[in-house]
């Protein structure tokens, strides 16, 4: 029977619509409406091929393989159904089987970089290490369909793996990309905290020892001396100052001193509803996962991810404490929330560590 005008047409708005769930994050919505489509055009191949993406991301993996599947003979000259079918299998462990599917895309579209860009990926996870990470340096089409995330995840395997070696994301970034600056204060900074000191000495005073040391404290931040910080809101709790100000001060202070255990020790000390605001969050689930708490450290840092959606930080160490626990499939949706935040820099920065260690002689 031929397919009429009409049929088209509803096919076609609802396409519109079931790519709108997916969008959206309602993948088996998204699948019900893809399917509508395919009713009305049982040859429709990009809608079965969407078809599948939907239903691997609701969890339907057996009938995603099929439908991309499908969509491969639908389409047989387009290496998109091959592409889709390859994520699958490669977001469900099978490697070599992903491996061929890529293979497969790039058969048909040898030219497509992302193509060239998940034959790296493949070859990354099945321990090809040099030649993963050659495709990848040469093809890498950086925040697109979670590539970024799948290259973090599988760097992190290894680098977790190796931690004793590799160097962490901080150490590689550069302050304007996002790590932290742990240098000394500069001169003029430096200049600016003394004379402040001088003019606001006379007021802290006024208030005893506590205020003494309170001023000495902040403006130990001010030019990054933690350690001296650390001291001085120690000395100020001693002489009598709100127990909690200083435990949130010694917290934070204590974590920029690396020293995460303290950091964890003051920050629990304060009431429940502080803890869970998402300032004291970070710092907390930071503090946590460096001192192997995982378990415990998730919780807070997605409270941080949450709040903070320009800070690569909190996602990239709530993916860690996926990696940490041995749950790499649910890193890549937070390392997805990483490399959005700061693109494309930490999928190459972890890639090149990655080559780094197992250029040492390292194995798995």
């Amino acid at each position: 029977m031929p397919i009429t005008l009409g049929a088209r047409w509803r096919a076609n708005r609802e396409y519109a619509r079931a790519f709108r769930l997916l969008r959206a994050g309602k993948p088996a919505e998204a699948a019900q409406a893809f399917a509508r489509v395919l009713d009305l055009l049982p040859t429709h191949a990009r809608a079965e091929a969407q078809r599948a993406r939907a239903l691997a991301a609701a969890g339907r993996v057996a009938e995603a393989l099929k439908a991309a599947r499908r969509a491969a003979d639908l389409a047989p000259k387009s290496h998109v159904p091959h592409l889709f079918l390859g994520q699958i299998q490669y977001d469900a462990g099978a490697y070599e089987e992903a491996r061929k599917a890529f293979r497969a895309a790039a058969q048909r579209n040898p030219e497509n970089q992302l193509v060239q860009a998940y034959l790296g990926l493949s070859a990354l996870a099945l321990g090809r290490i040099e030649e993963g990470a050659a495709l990848l340096a040469k093809h890498l089409a950086f925040g697109y369909e979670q590539l970024e995330a799948r290259v973090i995840t599988q760097a992190e395997k290894y680098l977790w793996e190796h931690r004793d070696q590799a160097k962490t994301l901080e150490q590689q970034l550069s302050v304007d990309e996002g790590g932290r600056d742990t240098a000394r204060a500069g001169l003029s900074l430096r200049v600016i905290s003394a004379v402040r000191t001088v003019l606001l000495w006379p007021w802290a005073r006024l208030r005893g020892k506590k205020g003494v040391h309170l001023l000495y404290a902040e403006e130990a931040m001010f030019v990054r001396e933690f350690a001296r910080a650390v001291e001085h809101y120690r000395a100020a709790e001693t002489a009598g100052a709100d127990p909690l100000r200083i435990a949130l001060a010694l917290g934070f202070a204590s974590y920029e001193a690396a020293e995460p255990g303290a950091a964890v020790a003051h920050l629990l000390r304060l009431r429940e509803e502080d803890q869970r605001q998402p300032d004291v969050a970070g710092i907390l689930g930071a503090a946590l996962f460096d001192t192997g708490r995982y378990e415990q450290a998730r919780e807070f840092l997605t409270i941080a991810v949450g709040r903070f959606r320009k800070d690569f930080a909190p996602a990239y160490y709530r993916g860690m404490c996926e990696i940490a626990l041995g749950r790499p499939r649910e890193a890549t949706a937070w390392f997805e929330e990483t490399a959005e935040r700061l693109n494309p820099e930490i999928a190459k920065k972890r890639l090149e560590e990655m080559v780094r260690i197992q250029g040492l002689g390292t194995r798995d």
